[in-house]
């Protein structure tokens, strides 16, 4: 069994994805929590500790334990925390659920795929994604990292979503179509367009409401 550490105490529906992998083949023990906020140092969420923050992250490295980034908000705080981990050398767990099939799937580290999750074929997953329940990835569709896609989001084929791009519940990014790099897709839109970058697009079919980095 394998030693996990958190970082960033939040989205508890963590705990029940590594239940979910443990229960089909015993992989983590879950340690506790790491988080930077001082009101949540000393607590516990559904029984699992918050054991400091970044001032102990060295030792729990040193024992061995492996580390998942789970800061969540602007993409941006999300890639600060992955470069001070690894600078710190930590190793990166991948969360999937038992039932994610990812044969000829690409994939990056740090990455959850909660139950319900679909991956096509060929295509490719980049480190700190984070998806939640029931997205689909067809076939051929390149993720970048940094990328958020909300539940029950749907990649069209050949789509292309590129770093810290932000997908909301029920979009859907149509065939073929580029999202652009920081943009952020409103939930339930249909994009039927490439997306510009640092753009905010809702809607259907989705119009831009927002252009330029926020």
């Amino acid at each position: 069994m394998k030693k996990l550490i958190i970082y960033g105490a939040s989205y508890f529906d963590l705990i029940k994805l590594i239940d979910a992998i443990n229960r089909e083949e015993t992989t983590w023990e879950l340690l506790g929590f790491l988080d930077d906020t001082p009101e949540k140092q000393g607590k516990s969420y559904f029984e699992i500790p918050v054991l400091g923050g970044r001032e102990v992250l060295d030792k729990f490295v040193s024992d061995g334990c492996i580390v998942f980034n789970n800061v969540c908000g602007h993409w941006s705080r999300n890639k600060k925390v992955a470069e001070l981990l690894q600078v710190h050398q930590c190793e990166f767990a991948n969360l999937v659920h038992p039932d994610v099939d990812l044969n000829y799937v690409n994939m990056g580290e740090n990455i959850i795929l909660p139950q319900g999750c679909l991956v096509g074929s060929g295509s490719t997953i980049g480190s700190f994604v984070s998806a939640r329940l029931g997205v689909v990835v067809s076939h051929d569709v390149a993720v970048e990292g940094h990328v958020f896609i909300g539940m029950g989001a749907k990649l069209g084929s050949e789509s292309h979503i590129m770093k810290g791009a932000f997908i909301g519940a029920g979009a859907t990014v149509m065939l073929g179509r580029t999202v652009g790099e920081g943009a952020v897709v409103g939930a339930g839109a249909l994009v039927t367009k490439d997306v510009p970058a640092f753009s905010t697009v809702a809607g259907v079919p989705a119009k831009v409401l927002k252009e330029g980095r926020t």
